[in-house]
């Protein structure tokens, strides 16, 4: 910790663990070396330094970036990762490892080092986001006549197909990528040069050092630069969106494995058994990122809460922040590649899906809709008609595929006081699930012919999204090859 000069040089060694976050700075080490040498590259080049000393500084920076953070003294005392590096570069070269710092403040250099992280952690979130989503468009591929009851409030609604289903969890997640990839545009730029709140007197290139760390620009205004943490709060309400759409599917696999629906079966790996009950195959490993989903959403909360009453521009607080960050990445990142394979390896009851499609009226607005066309009645006097049908075949114990033109008839005379006269097999068609689907074919409709029209949308989209990925990928390697390029030269090697 920084005390010389204005504070006394000694520490309680409690206050030094309670403001240490050098837990955390493991995860910015080579971040902040990044930074170290594109500073001094960049104070090099504006003569802001001479070349031997950055010469100096640049080579012990290279070494330890080569060495690792294991060569570290990573004593609480130090306080947090930047004041090691220059403690571990002073015991190398002296004095002149303090030229480092010229021109720099702690709080400009973890914010640009926390904004290289973020954007590191968002590629590799869309990349197993997109792993999933994948996985649900192959198994969508594969069971485009696969039906199932569709549901609202949990009852019975309309027939689907499993491919339709599969496609709702992936729109969903394509959404959360979307919005991830919105997120790094607005981080990917630079708040070094920010220095403490003002910039400094030093004539710096801010664009220089944004340009070989491989950012977009720079953060414009200073105090905005080193102040705002609202980048690490939108992370976390795009990850937090994203927890719940993975937890609704959680649910969902957790529902349809019980021995009620009996939809489908995980496969061993993803299920325990009980430690009393040897029947037992419980989907524990479903269940734990459903719970994980909802610690992601509770961070969201209390990065929140932490940033919500801090006056501009720095304050201390902030360093309670980056951790929840990188926990929920952490978290979201697990939890995706597992469901991602806990949905590959599943199997699925298809005669049981069907079972449950044929058991419990599903195909009713398909009767209804069927009364309109052939009769030009309201809708809502359909409606009436099939309602009461279904109701007393329900109490007679008369399954959907049993209801006749003479039950439609006596129900309809009851209601509107005339017959309906509809055709045995059209009846037979609107409640039969298959036939149902595929007249189901307008945009978005579960169709197989509209579903593998949207099979092939999504996987286009998501090889435009590895693309930018793939660009994004190759435009930071470029920037950290010219800036080693650019030490190399320095130093002479």
């Amino acid at each position: 910790m920084l005390r010389g000069g204005r504070l006394g040089e000694e520490i309680d060694d409690q206050v030094a663990k309670f403001t240490s976050s050098l837990v955390f700075d493991k995860e910015i080490f080579e971040y902040d070396l990044l930074n170290d040498m594109a500073h001094v590259v960049m104070l090099s080049e504006q003569n802001i330094i001479d070349q031997k000393d950055a010469s100096e500084i640049l080579r012990e920076l290279k070494n330890l970036l080569e060495a690792g953070i294991d060569n570290l003294n990573l004593d609480p005392k130090k306080d947090d990762i930047h004041i090691v590096i220059e403690d571990h570069l002073s015991s190398k070269i002296g004095e002149v490892s303090g030229k480092m710092h010229t021109a720099r403040s702690r709080n400009d250099q973890v914010a640009c080092d926390l904004r290289m992280l973020a954007r590191d952690q968002i590629n590799l979130t869309i990349i197993n986001l997109l792993g999933l989503a994948e996985t649900l468009l192959s198994k969508s591929n594969e069971n485009i006549e696969t039906i199932m009851p569709g549901y609202t409030h949990l009852q019975h609604a309309q027939p689907t197909t499993l491919a339709h289903h599969y496609l709702a969890y992936s729109d969903a997640l394509l959404r959360c990528t979307d919005r991830l990839e919105e997120a790094y545009h607005r981080i990917n730029h630079s708040p070094l040069g920010a220095g403490a709140l003002s910039t400094t007197t030093f004539n710096i290139d801010r664009d220089r050092t944004a340009e070989l760390l491989g950012f977009d620009g720079v953060l414009e205004n200073s105090e905005d630069a080193v102040g705002s943490r609202d980048f690490i709060v939108e992370i976390l309400s795009d990850l937090s969106i994203l927890a719940v759409e993975i937890s609704r599917i959680a649910e969902e696999l957790i529902l349809w494995s019980t021995f009620e629906f009996g939809m489908i079966e995980l496969d061993d790996r993803f299920a325990s058994t009980s430690s009393i009950m040897p029947q037992k195959k419980n989907p524990d490993m479903i269940e734990l990122i459903r719970a994980k989903m909802a610690k992601i959403i509770g961070l969201s909360g209390t990065a929140v809460g932490i940033l919500k009453s801090l006056p501009y521009t720095y304050n201390r607080d902030l360093q309670e922040l980056s951790p929840l960050m990188v926990e929920s990445f952490d978290i979201v990142n697990d939890s995706l590649l597992v469901m991602a394979s806990a949905i590959e390896s599943l199997k699925i009851n298809k005669d049981r899906m069907r079972e449950l499609c044929d058991a419990n009226f599903s195909q009713a607005t398909d009767l209804a809709d069927l009364i309109v066309k052939e009769n030009n009645l309201p809708f809502r006097t359909a409606y009436k008609i099939v309602g009461k049908t279904v109701s007393e075949a329900l109490e007679s114990g008369i399954k959907p595929d049993k209801i006749d033109s003479k039950m439609l008839d006596r129900v309809a005379k009851d209601i509107s006081g005339k017959d309906l006269a509809l055709d045995d097999e059209k009846i037979k068609t609107a409640l039969d699930p298959q036939e149902s689907i595929k007249t189901r074919s307008i945009q978005g409709g579960p169709a197989p012919v509209e579903v593998t029209r949207m099979l092939d949308n999504r996987k286009n989209k998501v090889k435009t999204i590895k693309s930018k990925l793939d660009e994004r990928a190759e435009k930071i390697k470029t920037s950290k090859d010219s800036l080693i390029k650019s030490v190399l030269q320095i130093i002479g090697e």
